[in-house]
């Protein structure tokens, strides 16, 4: 998904000036309004001090780099906060759940839809200052690299990266089960083949060299 933060800062700056909109209902400064945009753009609910705050919706213009993306939910100064949904139109995806800061803080699920670039992938679990943070659940679906497309890995996250234990488990049925870090297999952890074999061993920055002999890949 887009940086979202990025997304609401460049509306709220880019379109400041009253020479871009008009109150259209109600009171645009302090109250429930609604304010209509030249390109199209849309935002009401209630503001203070012309900032919205509490429930809101936004809708990003035609001029906008995030144009006919969307936002329901939470507001606080003018950022996303609290519990929301946005919807990015250009990706077909969607992120449902918790706010801080203009970020999806907390928990929260990131779907994406038949017409994005990663049919059927999903993120459901915590989020930290934007990125994926705690625990979680990630669908790969349909995966920029074949290798990746239909795998799942459920535990922790750190920054955007498998860190901490989780399970790992591959289209074919085969799974590995350990300690995680930066993304790659690190620790004494299990790897179970799809016919159900198991192997234990000793991973170092995603690599097993005893796993890598028994397989014939060296």
């Amino acid at each position: 998904m887009k940086n979202l933060i990025i997304a609401l800062l460049l509306f709220t700056t880019s379109c400041s000036s009253k020479n871009n909109w008009e109150c259209t209902e109600g009171d645009c400064e302090n109250g429930e309004g609604t304010r209509s945009w030249k390109d199209n753009g849309l935002e009401k609910g209630h503001w203070i001090n012309g900032e919205l705050n509490g429930k809101g919706y936004q809708f990003f213009g035609t001029t906008s780099n995030f144009s006919g993306d969307t936002y329901t939910g939470n507001f606080k100064d003018d950022e996303y906060s609290g519990f929301g949904t946005y919807y990015d139109k250009s990706e077909d995806s969607k992120y449902v759940g918790n706010w801080k800061n203009g970020k999806p803080d907390g928990k929260g699920i990131g779907k994406w839809g038949e017409n994005s670039k990663y049919p059927g992938r999903y993120y459901d679990g915590e989020y930290k200052n934007g990125l994926m943070h705690g625990h979680g659940t990630k669908f790969w679906g349909i995966a920029e690299e074949d290798k990746f497309t239909n795998n799942k890995y459920v535990g922790e996250w750190k920054h955007d990266e498998m860190d901490g234990f989780g399970k790992y488990e591959w289209a074919d049925g085969s799974y590995y089960e350990g300690p995680w870090k930066n993304g790659n297999q690190n620790g004494y952890g299990i790897y179970v083949f799809k016919n159900g074999e198991v192997f234990k061993g000793y991973w170092d920055d995603g690599y097993c060299e005893a796993l890598s002999k028994k397989m014939g890949l060296e």
